[in-house]
């Protein structure tokens, strides 16, 4: 039975390092102070230079917009909150004197971290194919905050977040709240 849990234990484990690896993967290539190097070693490439059909893309992708800088702070600070709640839990459950209630206790609330996760990265995912407008979810016990950029509300943007997040958990519409930065 011992020999069951460790392979559990190490399964998740391995799981959740995968899904840190992926955030922090999806954080690196989505950070705006990464720089565009050309091919051949040389400097930094002008993007303001550029002919080409995507022009507005490659500035977008690369703005040093606050807002832009906001999202993506929040969203690393969350996962590293996350991060240390789950190393916290890993030790818990590694603790040679810890009853079998407790590790149980801890690996339900590694699984349900995971989960929250997941649901916050879909929704937003999903709110930024909709609206394309970047946003932070937090996903509480009692309720769903997301937060978006104040210049891409409308009625319309509200409705479609609203639906994104009642189609992906179990929250009814007076429990979300959508709050625009500035």
């Amino acid at each position: 039975m011992q020999l069951k849990m460790k392979k559990r234990h190490t399964v998740l484990a391995v799981l959740v390092l995968f899904l840190g690896l992926a955030v922090l993967a999806n954080w690196y290539y989505t950070n705006p102070e990464n720089k565009i190097l050309p091919t051949d070693g040389s400097s930094e490439v002008d993007v303001s230079n550029v002919n080409g059909a995507n022009l507005g893309d490659i500035i977008y992708a690369n703005s040093t917009d606050v807002s832009d800088e906001y999202f993506a702070g929040a969203k690393l600070s969350r996962d590293e909150s996350y991060d240390e709640a789950v190393a916290t839990l890993k030790e818990i459950i590694e603790s040679s004197d810890i009853d079998e209630q407790s590790v149980k206790t801890a690996s339900d609330s590694i699984k349900a971290i995971s989960e929250r996760r997941i649901t916050q990265v879909n929704i937003e995912n999903l709110v930024k194919a909709k609206t394309g407008s970047d946003c932070v979810v937090v996903i509480t016990d009692e309720a769903i905050e997301v937060i978006i950029k104040e210049s891409s509300l409308s009625d319309q943007t509200v409705l479609q977040i609203k639906e994104i997040v009642i189609n992906n958990t179990e929250f009814s519409a007076e429990k979300i709240s959508i709050i625009g930065a500035k």
